[in-house]
C-alpha cells in the first residue's frame, strides 16, 4: 500500500511539473533568430525599396526606376519601369505599401505619392496640398503606413517648415494623415517631452521611422532608444514612451552649435533601423554604433571604408512589451539585411541577403526566410 501511494504521488508530481515547465517556457523572454530557408528572385539589380505582405513582395530598383513583384517562392509576377516625364512619370518610389484591400502605393523620397495598378502599371499621382521641403524623405526607413482608409506619411513642409532646421522636431507636426481619394492632408503628432528633441538643445539630426498596429502609432527618432506611442483614434494623442534599453548604443550627445554633424565624421551613433509592431510585442532592430577611437584608428570617415562598419558594431533585434518587459538582445548576422513582412512573432518573415557583405556577385536576389523562436 505504501509503495502504491508513493508511486501515485510520483506520477502526480511529474504531471504537475510538465505544465509548469511549459508555462515557464511560454513566459520566457529569451529568443533566437533562425534561418529556415531562402528564396531566389531571378533578377539582377539592387533592392532600394521593399514591401512584403500576404505572400507577395515588391521591390524598387533605384538605378532602373523599376518596380518588380514576386511571390513567396521567388517567382516574378510583374515588373515595370517608369519614365521621368510625361503623363505616366514616376520619381523614385522607394517607400512602398500594400494596403489591406490590396492596393499598392509608393512614395518618392522627394515628395510624390503614387498609386499603382495590380500589374504595377502607373494608375495615378495623388496630389498633396503642399510641396514637401524634404530632399531626402525618410531615407529607407519606414515612413509610409496605412490606417483605416487613410495613409500616414512623413511629409514635412506644411506652412513652409524646414525639416533641416535644428528645432524642426520640437516646433512642428511630424506626420501627415492623407486621404488618398482626394489628397487632403491633416497634420498629426508632435514630439513628446520624453524625447530630447523637444528641448532647446542641439543634437544630431535624426531620421524618422514608424509603424501602426490597430489604432496605435509607434514612432521613433532613430538616434535615441525610445518608442513613442500615439492613439490615432484620438487624433494622434500621445500615450506613452517605451525605452528598449540597449546594452550599447553610441551617442555623440548634445552639440555646442546648430548644424553640427559628428556621427559619420568622428564616430558613429547607434541607430534604429526598423520597427515592427505586432500583437505579441514591438520588434525593433538597431545598430550599436562605433566609438571615436575605433572610428579614427580605421579611418572610417573615408567612404571606401564604409563596408568595414559591420566589423566594429552589431546589428541587434529586440522585442519590447507594452509593460516595458524586454527580450534578450539577438544579434542579426551581417549577411542579413533589411527585414520585411514581420507581422507576428508566431509567423515566418523575410530579409534581403547582403551579397556585398558576403562578397559574392549573383545573377539573382536572395531572400532569407526567418523566424523568431522562443528558447
Amino acid at each position: 500500500m505504501r509503495i502504491a501511494v508513493v508511486l501515485l504521488f510520483g506520477i502526480l508530481f511529474l504531471n504537475s511539473c510538465q505544465p509548469l515547465e511549459d508555462k515557464r517556457k511560454s513566459e520566457s523572454y529569451e529568443w533566437e533568430l533562425v534561418i529556415l530557408d531562402s528564396i531566389q528572385v531571378d533578377y539582377l539589380g539592387r533592392v532600394d525599396g521593399l514591401e512584403f505582405k500576404d505572400g507577395k513582395g515588391v521591390l524598387f530598383n533605384f538605378k532602373e526606376n523599376k518596380l518588380l513583384e514576386f511571390d513567396s517562392s521567388g517567382k516574378i509576377l510583374h515588373e515595370q519601369s517608369y519614365p521621368f516625364d510625361g503623363p505616366d512619370k514616376v520619381f523614385y518610389p522607394v517607400q512602398l505599401k500594400y494596403t489591406n484591400d490590396g492596393k499598392l502605393y509608393g512614395a518618392s523620397f522627394i515628395g510624390w505619392l503614387y498609386e499603382f495598378n495590380s500589374d504595377l502599371t502607373f494608375q495615378r499621382e495623388i496630389k498633396l496640398p503642399f510641396l514637401t521641403e524634404a530632399k531626402d524623405g525618410g531615407g529607407l526607413r519606414r515612413v509610409l503606413e496605412e490606417w483605416r482608409d487613410k495613409l500616414i506619411l512623413y511629409y514635412p513642409g506644411r506652412d513652409g517648415a524646414n525639416p533641416y532646421d535644428p528645432f524642426f522636431f520640437r516646433d512642428h507636426f511630424l506626420l501627415e494623415k492623407v486621404d488618398p481619394s482626394t489628397g487632403a492632408a491633416e497634420p498629426i503628432i508632435r514630439t513628446p517631452s520624453t524625447s530630447r528633441y523637444s528641448s532647446d538643445k542641439y543634437y544630431e539630426r535624426p531620421w524618422v521611422n514608424f509603424g501602426i498596429l490597430g489604432d496605435t502609432l509607434y514612432f521613433t527618432l532613430d538616434n535615441e532608444p525610445l518608442i513613442h506611442l500615439y492613439d490615432l483614434n484620438q487624433n494622434g494623442k500621445y500615450l506613452s514612451t517605451l525605452n528598449f534599453r540597449p546594452s550599447r548604443f553610441e551617442d555623440n550627445g548634445e552639440h555646442t552649435e546648430k548644424y553640427q554633424y559628428i556621427s559619420g565624421t568622428q564616430m558613429l551613433d547607434g541607430r534604429i533601423k526598423q520597427l515592427f509592431p505586432t500583437k505579441e510585442g514591438v520588434v525593433v532592430t538597431f545598430e550599436e554604433g562605433i566609438t571615436a577611437d575605433i572610428f579614427a584608428q580605421n579611418n572610417l570617415k573615408d567612404p571606401k571604408n564604409f563596408p568595414l562598419y559591420a566589423q566594429f558594431q552589431n546589428q541587434i533585434l529586440k522585442i519590447v512589451q507594452l509593460d516595458g518587459t524586454l527580450s534578450n538582445e539577438i544579434i542579426i548576422p551581417n549577411q542579413v539585411d533589411r527585414l520585411v513582412g514581420l507581422q507576428s512573432l508566431d509567423e515566418p518573415f523575410f530579409a534581403v541577403r547582403d551579397d556585398e557583405w558576403i562578397g559574392e556577385e549573383q545573377d539573382y536576389i536572395t531572400f532569407y526566410k526567418l523566424k523568431l523562436v522562443k528558447k
